[in-house]
């Protein structure tokens, strides 16, 4: 079977497109032609699966070129827990010496970030403190992507540390050549290739133009100019402090168990 040799598992609106396309201009990494598949993420629990879900074997396998020796997707199902379960069993099912990329950022801005994205695309209406009135409904989509250790925690059942990588956005963007070295490196690739800026709008959470099928240096290409024409920046909504002081709460205890799992002191963080 043709199938990826490594995931970035997200976190939603932490940068996993641009990370996918930094990844993708490496000569020796081949990403999929759709950037998420959401393969791993089903079946749907009762819950509507993410749009334009993948759900045959043999769909996903033509997204992978076996030329190459690195294959990659990313899909931010994939640590949406409980709205997305039993994700880390399935790859381990078909790819257990799959290596994850998981790109991580401060949960109160990823928050907010995917509130915004969610308004922009259409999905959400709702002012974002009455999204955010109950915590105690489980499956909040809002919330879930922001529970990092709780995520990374269900990865290190299956797998070892040393197939996981944890990536703070923040690094990423302060030192970004340098952190792809090191990704390049944990990947097994040339880790002295040097990536070229795909484009000069916003990283992490912007919405971007998507090429879906077309071929890999065509849709580089594509996805240059279009994305400048049909990107435009989004207001950041306001947080009251009520509703910031209980998301406080709802991740402290995240952010303490991701510290000790990891060892990074993600000192950039608000919590």
């Amino acid at each position: 079977m043709t199938l990826p040799t490594f995931f970035i598992i997200g976190a939603a609106n932490a940068g996993t497109a641009s990370l996918h396309d930094d990844l993708d201009q490496h000569p020796q990494i081949q990403m999929s032609s759709v950037k998420e598949p959401h393969f791993f993420a089903g079946p749907e629990n009762g819950i509507p699966g993410p749009p334009g879900r993948i759900d045959s074997l043999e769909k996903y396998e033509r997204l992978f070129d076996p030329t190459f020796d690195v294959r990659g997707e990313a899909s931010q199902s994939y640590t949406n827990f409980p709205r997305r379960k039993g994700v880390p069993e399935r790859i381990q099912e078909l790819v257990p010496d799959a290596k994850f990329l998981y790109l991580v950022r401060d949960p109160i801005a990823r928050t907010v970030a995917h509130y915004q994205h969610s308004v922009a695309s259409g999905k959400e209406c709702r002012p974002l403190q009455d999204v955010l009135r109950d915590f105690s409904y489980p499956y909040s989509y809002l919330t879930c992507h922001s529970l990092y250790a709780r995520q990374l925690e269900l990865y290190l059942r299956r797998f070892s540390e040393e197939q996981v990588m944890v990536i703070d956005q923040a690094e990423l963007l302060a030192e970004r050549q340098s952190t792809l070295h090191k990704i390049f490196a944990f990947l097994s690739v040339d880790d002295t290739f040097a990536c070229k800026p795909l484009d000069a709008g916003p990283r992490g959470g912007s919405a971007r133009w998507r090429t879906g099928q077309l071929p890999r240096r065509i849709r580089r290409s594509a996805r240059h100019p279009f994305g400048r024409v049909f990107r435009s920046p989004l207001q950041t909504p306001a947080l009251d402090e009520e509703s910031r002081a209980r998301l406080v709460a709802l991740y402290a205890g995240e952010v303490e168990r991701l510290r000790a799992l990891t060892g990074k002191a993600f000192s950039t963080w608000s919590i």
